[in-house]
């Protein structure tokens, strides 16, 4: 372990770098930079200026704010001046902010705009015990009534507060920074929770410096690699590549959002992408469906290639020669296909990581073929954001890899994912109890994630121990393989499967509304509504049939037996997903309770 803590590593790592770009992000219209020498000194006034306000070392500062530049800056603030960083995702809900500031305790809030302060109610309790509310950028906004200053102020009159408070102290910084050790908390992230409350995941420096070093042995990465972040850093994953980019020195593009990132890839050309899978399954549908509409060449083309590329992939993936008339046939496919595709990712893309949810195996095998190797791997927040990865030289797709060195993990008798090492979190905060259930008595971390580990260790995920269905005929059904399987329709956005005590599975499912659009344009057919497209006879009989062909990929026992197609697809906002686009399938359930129990009592099944 190089360094004694993060505060070390951030200081250290902007010392030796100076004046090479470490963040590129997007303001008023405009591309800018801040060095690491820049961004030290906005770094330093931020500490300097909470410490002025009294924060101290173990005081929890929230974040309320979608990622930007100053979210980086105001956590590595924290970390140096001992201060736990409390993150809430920019999309939670007033109730689910008040939970966690009033769960964690919190002294300062750090919110991006007046709006999103707005958002919440002035005599919310949590927010009456807050010391100081810190407002990132308060253009166009002003003070509702009940939070009138002094307790609001703008991020820059803090950075103010900070720069007189350094001309008294000087050296300061260092002396907060220099004092932290491996033991000393770092963070409270909450999980955001499928069912229940979210718990508090706290975690000391030495959790994820132990990540950083083995997830450094485990990938090949370098201080010229770049990465686009946009991955929200409340999220484990997301706050794991913030870590890495100073660990390692890379420079780091901000996403202007989740909605430009196909056009911020061309600016920013990473060669290091870390994202969740959905970013990977809205890109091979994209590929698939400009594919479908292309000429006869065209998909011929394309077919070739990506023949030749599945052959040049199973010939890595076994470690074996790649014969001479198929490196120049794949030479061919790189240059005609493979280079287009690259150029629509910036044109620099060396490597990608995937985690936070399963990726279906056809897409690693897809992309790979492709030229494009996508590394999937596990964890969860309760380990420090990653437990197992797969390598450049050893990798399965339809598996997150083998272990991090120094990183145990068995299955249980039940088929349950047990976990230890040192990246185990210390506890759940306020929450003896769960903490106790989740960590037994050897120091196992029970994941609630069903798996299995095959005769060369990598683990494959097969469900979440809670989400199993078990049929009335007494059979266990993993939902979210199905449900992987029916993504890959370029026409299905989402599916959720359910069907627990039943005799057969039902889903509920969503479409690409567009791929249906301009189907109905080749097929003279006007939508005028997303109620209309989801109950036309001609897109159910599609469906139906699209449904059909994936049940022949499955055991008579997984097939889907009957569904509906919602009008609007899931979102955060209605709690129907996690902020980290995982199914809340209880309140899913209960929202489509009537078409839920219609598919359940029909005397016959739909397919």
């Amino acid at each position: 372990m190089e360094h004694q803590s993060l505060a070390h590593m951030f200081l250290s790592q902007a010392r030796r770098y100076g004046n090479r770009i470490l963040y590129r992000f997007a303001r008023n219209g405009h591309w800018e930079t801040y060095t690491w020498q820049e961004a030290l000194r906005r770094v330093e006034e931020i500490a300097l200026g909470l410490a002025a306000l009294g924060v101290k070392k173990g005081d929890r500062v929230a974040i309320f704010s979608a990622n930007r530049v100053e979210w980086s800056l105001i956590d590595w603030a924290n970390i140096c001046i001992g201060a736990l960083t409390v993150p809430i995702y920019y999309s939670s809900t007033p109730s689910q902010v008040c939970h966690i500031l009033e769960h964690a305790e919190c002294a300062v809030l750090l919110v991006d705009s007046f709006e999103r302060l707005g958002k919440l109610a002035p005599g919310d309790s949590p927010l009456r015990q807050l010391k100081q509310i810190i407002v990132i950028d308060p253009a166009g906004g002003s003070v509702s009534p009940g939070l009138e200053h002094p307790r609001v102020f703008a991020l820059h009159d803090l950075q103010e507060q900070g720069r007189r408070y350094g001309e008294g102290q000087q050296g300061a910084l260092d002396r907060l920074a220099s004092s932290r050790r491996p033991e000393d908390d770092l963070t409270i992230i909450y999980t955001s929770g499928t069912s229940g409350e979210p718990k508090g995941v706290l975690t000391t420096h030495g959790h994820y410096l132990f990540v950083i070093d083995a997830v450094d042995a485990a990938l090949s990465s370098s201080e010229e690699d770049v990465t686009l972040q946009f991955l929200p850093f409340a999220h484990s994953f997301g706050r794991l590549e913030h870590f890495m980019v100073v660990a390692k020195g890379y420079t780091c593009g901000f996403a202007r959002s989740l909605e430009t990132i196909a056009k911020d890839l061309l600016v920013i050309r990473p060669t290091l992408l870390f994202s969740v899978p959905r970013i990977y399954e809205n890109a091979y549908g994209r590929i698939r469906s400009r594919l479908a509409a292309g000429s006869t060449l065209q998909r011929f083309l394309f077919r070739w290639a990506v023949s030749v590329g599945s052959r040049v992939s199973r010939r890595r993936r076994d470690r074996l020669p790649v014969p001479w008339v198929l490196r120049i046939a794949h030479a061919l496919a790189r240059a005609l296909v493979f280079a287009k595709i690259q150029a629509s990712l910036g044109g620099k893309l060396r490597l990608a990581i995937s985690g936070g949810a399963p990726l279906a195996q056809e897409i690693g095998e897809f992309f790979h073929s492709l030229d494009i190797l996508i590394l999937e791997g596990y964890g969860l927040t309760e380990t420090s954001t990653v437990s197992h990865v797969n390598r450049q030289e050893r990798y399965k797709f339809g598996t997150v890899g083998p272990p991090l060195p120094g990183m145990e993990c068995r299955i249980a008798p039940d088929g349950e994912i047990l976990l230890r090492g040192p990246n185990v979190f210390k506890e759940y905060y306020r929450d003896a109890k769960g903490t106790r259930e989740a960590i037994d008595p050897e120091g196992w971390f029970h994941t609630g994630d069903i798996g299995e580990i095959d005769g060369e260790g990598f683990l494959r995920i097969t469900d979440r121990k809670k989400d199993l269905i078990v049929t009335s005929g007494g059979k266990k059904v993993a939902p979210q393989m199905i449900e992987n399987l029916l993504k890959m329709d370029p026409w299905v956005n989402q599916a959720m499967v359910m069907g627990d005590r039943q005799s057969h599975l039902i889903a509920l499912i969503t479409l690409n509304q567009e791929q249906v659009r301009q189907w109905g344009e080749r097929e003279g057919l006007e939508f005028h509504s997303p109620e209309e497209i989801a109950s036309h006879p001609r897109v159910l009989a599609l469906v139906k049939e699209k449904i059909r062909q994936k049940n022949k990929e499955l055991a008579a026992f997984e097939a889907v037996r009957s569904f509906r197609i919602l009008p609007q697809n899931l979102t955060v906002e209605r709690e129907e997903l996690t902020p980290t686009l995982k199914l809340r399938r209880q309140v899913v359930m209960e929202r489509y309770k009537e078409l839920v129990e219609e598919m359940v009592r029909r005397p016959r099944f739909d397919l």
